[in-house]
């Protein structure tokens, strides 16, 4: 197994800004980890990044968020991208769909996306469906991520995705331990 980690919608709009949750709040420090863990492992680190036109799709439904250019699409400082991470732009709720997100992973030979971020119930959610029509194992850090609308999404998750569900303290025992590649 070659897991790589894809970090979804951390960004301004969402931790601290108007379409901030408390519960987003409460995925900072175990998103902190689970990034250390893949750093310190020499894996990749992928942020993906609402980063809107005003004509994207989903103006009509937010509002203007995360704009393109803007502080709000940005990572919050507490997960800063470093040298080495990957950004991806994104401009619906998938982090495949219109970018390159699938090229990364795949020159990397990875086969497991770990996925963090906002949220489960939409653009992690999305983000997973696209890697399982991708044929990538799915896992999801159940601290790390928050839910806007559907409390019960690990459900799902297991069910549609067949996605194995962990916590940021399992991290990096999971990482040694799958033997994954670096």
């Amino acid at each position: 197994m070659k897991a790589a980690l894809i970090v979804v919608d951390m960004v301004n709009e969402f931790v601290h800004g108007r379409l901030a949750t408390p519960e987003a709040l409460k995925t900072v420090e175990p998103s902190r980890m689970v990034i250390e863990a893949f750093r310190n492992a020499g894996l990749p680190v992928v942020y993906t990044n609402d980063s809107h036109y005003p004509d994207d799709p989903e103006m009509n439904i937010w509002g203007q968020h995360s704009m393109k250019g803007d502080s709000g699409s940005e990572v919050i400082d507490e997960i800063r991208p470093e040298s080495g991470d990957y950004i991806v732009e994104k401009h619906t709720y998938s982090g495949f769909y219109g970018t390159n997100l699938d090229i990364i992973l795949r020159s990397h030979g990875i086969d497991t996306v770990v996925i963090i971020g906002l949220d489960a119930d939409i653009c992690v959610r999305h983000t997973a469906a696209d890697a399982l029509y991708r044929n990538y194992h799915i896992m999801i850090v159940e601290d790390a991520v928050a839910a806007r609308i559907d409390r019960n999404w690990k459900d799902y998750f297991v069910k549609v995705y067949g996605a194995r569900i962990v916590r940021s303290d399992e991290i990096a025992k999971i990482l040694s331990e799958d033997q994954i590649e670096t």
